[in-house]
């Protein structure tokens, strides 16, 4: 379940409260019909969905497969991560991205940290499909040490369902966000993820619909 058909069933299976059909899971996702069966029955031999009457599949426990996915995903070993220091605060930087036109979406600690006004314990983590046009147009300049981090994915699948906070800084979906830090290759934060897991049991309503 290493592809790009797998993210894409499983964010729609994450954040959706539904039961679906087969049919269901090609028309949102995207996916083959082949590769979303394939999908099911390898979710399905783990129990982390459920076969019902009428070909109707549920999932029990959206927590558990969330963090089934994170700890199975390939995106930090396959997507070019680069660092970038910023000319001025982290602030400048968000107030800059609010009004920016580059296809984007912060995750990590920072994208948490709005839901659940947890600590920050990263550099900013952004996804966006061409860091070099991205960190000309926030100012960044290539650097080791440097505090910002962008990230080239291999799925535009990190951009689904993005929200926007009140400035208009755009967040990637909370189970998106709650993946990233349960990643292990991406040097997890416990505190930000706990923190984020409970603000999604109790909003339940507020993210998955």
């Amino acid at each position: 379940m290493t592809d790009d058909s797998a993210a894409r069933v499983i964010r729609a299976l994450l954040d959706y409260g539904s039961i679906w059909t087969t049919h269901d899971l090609v028309d949102l996702s995207q996916a083959p019909a082949p590769a979303v069966r394939r999908i099911i029955d390898n979710l399905s031999a783990v129990s982390l969905v459920e076969r019902r009457r009428g070909g109707i599949i549920a999932v029990p426990d959206w927590s558990r497969l969330l963090r089934h996915w994170a700890a199975d995903s390939p995106a930090p070993a396959t997507s070019q991560l680069s660092r970038w220091k910023p000319s001025a605060s982290h602030d400048d930087l968000f107030h800059h991205l609010a009004t920016s036109p580059v296809r984007y979406a912060l995750t990590g600690t920072h994208a948490a940290a709005f839901w659940t006004a947890g600590p920050i314990e990263d550099d900013p983590v952004i996804y966006t499909p061409d860091p070099q046009a991205a960190a000309t147009a926030w100012d960044l300049t290539p650097s080791p040490t440097g505090t910002v981090v962008l990230i080239q994915p291999t799925t535009d699948v990190v951009y689904t369902r993005r929200r926007s906070t009140p400035t208009g800084l755009r967040l990637a979906a909370p189970t998106q966000v709650l993946a990233d830090l349960l990643t292990p290759d991406q040097d997890p934060t416990p505190q930000a993820a706990l923190l984020l897991t409970r603000w999604m049991q109790t909003h339940i309503r507020t993210w998955r619909y």
